[in-house]
Parts: C-alpha cells; structure tokens; sequence
C-alpha cells in the first residue's frame, strides 16, 4: 500500500491540478480514504484526484431540480456511463450584469421547452447522439460518481476522438500506473514554504489590528474634540443668556 500524502503536499502532484484523461469506467475504480471523506478527493494509487475529463456519446439529457440542473449521461463504451452535471446561473435581485451564458459554464446555454432541456455548446445544439469532452470535478452523489461540469466542447470528428484516446492511455501509462513520491527534501520545502506564507499572514493580520486600532483611536479623540467643542459652545451660549431667561414666564408670575 502506497502512503496517502497530507492535503498540504497536493499541489505538488502532477494529477491533482491536471485533467486526468480517464474513461467512465476508470472514475468508478478511484478509491476515496478515510480523513477525506465528503472533500471530493479520490485516488489512483496513492495520485489525489479531483478534475476529469471524459470523451463520449450523450445517451441521455435530463432536467431536475426545476431546471436548475441538466444532466448528461455519456458513454465513452468502456462498460460504464457516467452522469455530468451542468448548473443554471441564478440570479440575484437587482443583478442586471451581463453573463456569457445562462449556465455557470462560459460557452454552454440551455433552454427548456415543455419539461424538455435542449443544450447549446458554442451556440450549436448538441443532442443525443452528439460526442462531447466533458471536464470538470469529480464529487459523488448518493453512492454514485458524478461530474460537475466546467468545461463542454463537441468532438468535431473520430479523428478528434482518438487523440483523446492515445492521451488517455499516455497519462494512465506515464502518470497514473506510478505512484507518487515525495521526498523528505521536498516535504521538507513544502512545510517551509507553508510555514513562510503564515508568518506572512501573522504579520498581515498584526498589521491590519494595528490600523484598525489606530483608526478607532482617531474616531475617538474626534469625537472627543467634537463634544469639547459643544460644551464650550454650549457654556458660552449659557454665559451670555440673561439671568433667569432659562425660565419662561408663567402666567401667574
């Protein structure tokens, strides 16, 4: 069994920023470990993976949740179909800015008519039937694995699909069939390189304290000046008035 790194040293792995070129039925053989558990994080090996991309027919396209989610199943044919899921952008009250798209995905729009979700990928329909790449994160829903789409284009041709395929089968071959090592030198700089950026951050919040109890302590002795300067109003308005003018007359004076 291959050591499972900290969270902190991720960012040192090829596959963890990287769209790990996989087919359906690789995504279902990623293992999720104990102390990772709800994070979206799987593994090949010991190789934290989080971001997918997936080549295949749409066999299914469906709408939930009110619209707010349209989902595609794709099947790549390596014996298993995986669900992708895409978002509606919502809208806020007064929200009147402009969105490239009405989904959370620049270059995809989607319309529904009479129940019915019809997808737009770079202004072109795509339909049952259409090949797509599909990137995005990889989470699990109710024991099934499921991809929150980021990116959708159409595969223009099966040209465009085997290049897809030889990558796919590179990236298993040169990245994912090893495991991850990390030395004691690079962990070693990781943990320095954190500790760096916290005394940075220690420092940043001491500075921001600093400046916020100087600024109350300026709001304070204007505010104190301002009152000085109300009473020694107040007292010269005092001074000047006629003695008993503080007490109107009463009519049985």
């Amino acid at each position: 069994m291959h050591e499972i790194y900290p969270r902190r040293y991720f960012d040192e792995s090829k596959t963890w920023f990287a769209w790990n070129k996989l087919t359906a039925a690789d995504v279902y053989t990623l293992r999720e470990e104990p102390g990772f558990e709800g994070q979206n994080v799987f593994f090949h090996l010991n190789n934290p993976i989080r971001l997918v991309r997936i080549v295949g027919l749409i066999v299914q396209i469906n709408s939930v949740a009110a619209g707010k989610y349209t989902l595609l199943t794709i099947d790549d044919s390596s014996g298993a179909n995986i669900e992708v899921k895409l978002e509606r952008r919502e809208r806020q009250p007064g929200d009147d800015a402009e969105y490239p798209s009405n989904t959370l995905v620049d270059n995809v729009d989607v319309t529904i008519y009479l129940g019915e979700p019809t997808v737009h990928v770079d202004g072109k329909p795509v339909s049952i039937g259409s090949v797509v790449r599909a990137q995005g994160e990889l989470t699990s829903f109710r024991n099934q694995r499921q991809v929150n789409l980021k990116k959708l284009f159409q595969v223009r041709d099966t040209n465009e699909e085997a290049v897809h395929w030889s990558k796919a089968a590179e990236w298993k071959r040169t990245v994912l069939s090893r495991p991850w090592i990390l030395s004691k030198e690079q962990r070693h700089a990781v943990d320095e390189k954190i500790r760096k950026e916290e005394r940075r951050e220690h420092e940043r919040r001491k500075k921001r304290r600093k400046m916020q109890t100087e600024h109350d302590e300026k709001h304070v002795q204007r505010e104190a000046r301002r009152e000085a300067r109300r009473l020694a109003e107040q007292e010269k308005m005092d001074a000047g008035a006629l003695a008993g003018s503080e007490r109107l007359p009463q009519p049985w004076d």
